[in-house]
């Protein structure tokens, strides 16, 4: 009898993906607890004054919590799912210049959407636990200024690595890979699994008052992600739009208008915004019909597996 996961029941598979999960981040925060106790106690405390050591300290925290979290879970459901592990979790063998094309350009489209998600969730007011979260979300923020402070070059290889490509690669195998996947098996509706994985993902970025934009893109990307059956061009979107961020603090000093997306500082007008959806959508309907023509050169078992 054949053991791989992709054989048994979805609740099963779920279960079982959850378990690495959730053991892992376990294990991460473990980690954290007893050898970053320092950089804890550091980034809760707003008058400490966080010493470039404690920045390291605090890189590679980041380095490991994304290994550990979300990337080490999600390649071992792919082993344990299949006997083709990664095609299974959407790394596949080919991809396609045209797509890749409309994965860059697609970026840029949504921004303006994106962006006015972002004001309206700015508005959100959360009554009496509003004076609580602000300051739960400058610990945030003081955190992340921290950590993007960069002096040279070097230092934005860096978090061009820790902050764009490893989260990039370890996020989409997590969310799109693995949960997503799971979920629709487990419900039989597309739809439900890119809503469930897109709140998972951005409740897991810890800040609600980025919640609504970060959710919409996830919506992005897993929607890419099932008309496409392959996740190296929501990697390659994601780890763009955390690259861009990270250019953007980098170079904020260069110009206002830097300065202003580095601080999500720019107003966006509705009209604006619903263009920049219709383009979005019209993009994603590209992928979809340009995914057709490319998939049956290389559509594995696993991929049978996960659209049936």
């Amino acid at each position: 009898m054949n053991t791989y996961l992709k054989y048994q029941p979805p609740g099963v598979q779920l279960v079982a993906f959850l378990g690495l999960a959730m053991g892992f981040m376990v294990i991460s925060g473990l980690i954290t607890y007893f050898f970053f106790s320092d950089l804890t106690a550091v980034l809760l405390d707003k008058n400490a004054v966080i010493q470039p050591a404690l920045v390291v300290q605090f890189k590679v925290a980041q380095l490991l919590s994304a290994i550990l979290s979300f990337l080490v879970p999600a390649l071992l459901f792919g082993y344990f799912s299949s006997p083709s592990s990664m095609p299974y979790v959407g790394l596949q063998k080919t991809i396609s210049p045209e797509l890749i094309a409309a994965s860059v350009l697609i970026l840029v489209a949504v921004q303006p959407f994106v962006g006015w998600i972002g004001e309206l969730n700015s508005m959100i007011n959360f009554g009496s636990l509003q004076k609580a979260m602000q300051e739960a979300e400058a610990g945030y923020t003081r955190a992340l200024q921290a950590f993007l402070r960069m002096d040279d070059a070097g230092d934005l290889i860096i978090n061009l690595l820790i902050m764009a490509l490893l989260p990039a690669i370890a996020e989409e195998l997590f969310f799109r890979g693995a949960l997503q996947k799971v979920m629709h098996r487990l419900m039989k509706m597309p739809v439900f699994a890119i809503l469930f994985s897109s709140a998972v993902f951005a409740v897991l970025h810890g800040t609600i008052f980025k919640f609504l934009p970060i959710f919409a893109l996830g919506l992005m990307l897993g929607t890419i992600y099932h008309v496409t059956r392959n996740i190296w061009y929501t990697i390659i979107i994601h780890f763009l739009n955390n690259a861009l961020a990270v250019l953007a603090v980098y170079f904020s000093n260069k110009s206002e208008m830097i300065k202003k997306l580095a601080n999500d500082d720019i107003s966006i007008a509705w009209y604006v915004a619903a263009i920049s959806l219709v383009a979005t959508a019209a993009i994603i309907y590209f992928m979809r019909k340009k995914s057709d023509e490319v998939l049956p050169a290389h559509v594995t078992d696993e991929d049978n597996d996960y659209i049936a």
